[in-house]
């Protein structure tokens, strides 16, 4: 299912779409549209606004629905690196890359998503709140130093 296009729906009326880039982590198009687009290098060329591991019920009971599959780009091929943060002690963070950890300063976890687990809906609700222009719940909470 590696490179596969999913369908993502944002509320009743939008949706954007969605792409699997490892087992795990899938990333997200800046792409909302009220029209069902099967133009896969049309969508391609659209930002990624976040990559996020999702949890793999995503397709079967969030209503994902896959719509097609190509060959990543080198872009996407790229491990992508998350944050972890002790709770409790802030200064305790690491980066991890694809199951490897090292140790890291708060400095260089800076921009990155802390190693999470997502559920389709808090996905749906962070692209709709993107889309509104206000701030996630979810993101807030687990954001580094939240803890």
């Amino acid at each position: 299912m590696i490179g596969s296009f999913v369908r993502v729906p944002i509320d009743g009326r939008y949706h954007t779409y969605g792409r699997i880039i490892n087992k795990l982590v899938y990333a997200f198009y800046d792409f909302k549209t009220d029209l069902e687009i099967s133009d896969l290098d049309l969508i391609e060329k659209s930002n990624v606004l976040f990559k996020l591991i999702v949890h793999r019920s995503a397709i079967n009971s969030g209503g994902w629905k896959i719509i097609g599959k190509k060959e990543l780009p080198e872009d996407l091929k790229v491990p992508v690196p998350f944050f972890k943060q002790e709770i409790g002690n802030p200064d305790d963070c690491s980066i991890v890359t694809e199951g490897n950890s090292r140790k890291a300063t708060q400095e260089e976890c800076e921009g990155l998503e802390r190693l999470a687990v997502w559920e389709h809906d808090h996905v749906q609700q962070r692209l709709l709140d993107h889309y509104s222009g206000i701030r996630n719940n979810y993101t807030d909470a687990i954001r580094l130093n939240a803890f």
